[in-house]
């Protein structure tokens, strides 16, 4: 089976996106809290059958910086025989609408990745299954977990793969208002589309959170739909 990662990726090659860590946190200054985390869970279809869990959990710290922890794990069998499996951990940490730190692990059919970056004054240093380099400090993750700021939309937007920390070549595209059916509830939600090596269509709610994410590659379709109103 040709490889199509699931984890906070649409970036390179064939691909994923299904995401991070659950749990992870960063301390809030002290003397200030942090609010109540907000979680939201997922399920992965591919070729419309269940393959998998993804579990987002965002964190407002009191510094005003938002967490975003995630975790995936993902498996398609075929004939009972597992053909694909991915699984990631990773968390993003976001300040005035810039990365501030990222990283991850995972695994892609056994093959274990991992990422790091941290902003620096020279820009953003990522560093990607031992190999490092410096990017723009104002990428979008291709976790596509929030709308990112309003000037990138409809317009041409720098994207870091969040599995191969490799700078991606992205297009952020509206394309209309539209309902969405979650759990028996029918959400307002804007859909956008984000043009990578293939297509994702990828809609958010009126806090411009992901609750849906779908994408076609190598002639298969994967989902990550939202199973249950945030909580």
């Amino acid at each position: 089976m040709a490889r199509r990662s699931i984890g906070p990726r649409p970036s390179t090659g064939r691909w994923a996106a299904l995401l991070l860590l659950a749990g992870a946190s960063v301390l809030a200054p002290a003397g200030v809290a942090a609010a109540e985390p907000e979680v939201r869970n997922f399920t992965v279809l591919v070729d419309g059958k269940p393959a998998g869990a993804y579990r987002m959990t965002i964190t407002r710290q009191g510094d005003g910086s938002v967490v975003m922890a995630a975790q995936s794990d993902v498996q398609v069998k075929v004939l009972l025989v597992t053909a694909y499996s991915y699984s990631y951990r990773g968390q993003e940490v976001w300040k005035d609408g810039l990365l501030q730190r990222f990283e991850c692990t995972g695994k892609e059919k056994g093959k274990p990745f991992a990422v790091t970056a941290q902003a620096e004054a020279a820009g953003l240093r990522v560093r990607a299954n031992g190999v490092e380099h410096t990017t723009r400090p104002d990428l979008w993750t291709t976790s596509c977990w929030q709308l990112p700021d309003a000037r990138f939309r409809n317009q041409a937007i720098p994207l870091m793969g969040c599995d191969s920390g490799k700078d991606v070549a992205g297009h952020l595209q509206y394309v209309g208002a539209e309902k969405v059916a979650i759990a028996g509830r029918e959400l307002n939600c804007a859909h956008y589309r984000v043009t990578q090596d293939v297509p994702h269509e990828v809609w958010y709610d009126d806090s411009g959170r992901l609750v849906r994410h779908e994408w076609v590659s190598s002639g298969h379709r994967t989902q990550l739909l939202l199973s249950a109103p945030p909580h």
